[in-house]
């Protein structure tokens, strides 16, 4: 992500427990900035946040849509995540991945491949797999839904790494005992 940590004058963060670890928002006036998941313990999540952030960014309560709806995913729900997202830090083509990835339905999954071709650069897969991994805004862009042409999993840049995969993956109905 290309934010500068002295630019925080308008950001601002949250942090919430959930069944699957510890989640934090970080958000802007134009819409959440990125989204954190999966950490062990309040005091990880809070040490990224500023690490990525700096220090002088503000704490908010907890906008109950987007926290309620992660608890709720995370507690086998089937969630509809659409909120509003600041998009201005990306790359035209990181747009076109996410949102290309933002069509995969809950409990489906897509190869990096597949997507790369939904994503107009057919021959792309890892270039697919270089911007989801960078992907700031997991669960609303399900970048966990992406796997490689064989079946494994790929990779997967959230706070519990590839666990966490495997368990959002199960939530939704797609059992994966490896990574092959």
């Amino acid at each position: 992500m290309s934010l500068s940590k002295d630019d925080t004058s308008l950001k601002s963060y949250f942090v919430f427990k959930t069944g699957l670890g510890w989640c934090g928002v970080v958000s802007s006036k134009k819409g959440i900035l990125r989204i954190l998941m999966g950490y062990p313990s309040r005091e990880r999540i809070l040490r990224k946040i500023v690490a990525e952030f700096g220090r002088s960014i503000a704490k908010t309560p907890a906008k109950g849509n987007i926290a309620d709806k992660i608890k709720r995913y995370f507690s086998g729900g089937k969630v509809s995540f659409k909120c509003v997202l600041d998009w201005s830090f990306l790359s035209p083509f990181q747009k076109k991945v996410f949102k290309a990835s933002m069509k995969i339905p809950y409990g489906a999954v897509e190869s990096y491949g597949s997507l790369a071709k939904k994503a107009g650069c057919p021959r792309g897969s890892r270039a697919v797999g270089g911007a989801l991994a960078r992907n700031p805004f997991p669960l609303v862009v399900p970048c966990h839904r992406v796997i490689r042409k064989d079946g494994s999993l790929g990779g997967f840049s959230a706070g519990g790494g590839l666990e966490l995969k495997k368990k959002l993956l199960k939530l939704e109905g797609q059992v994966r005992n490896s990574n092959k």
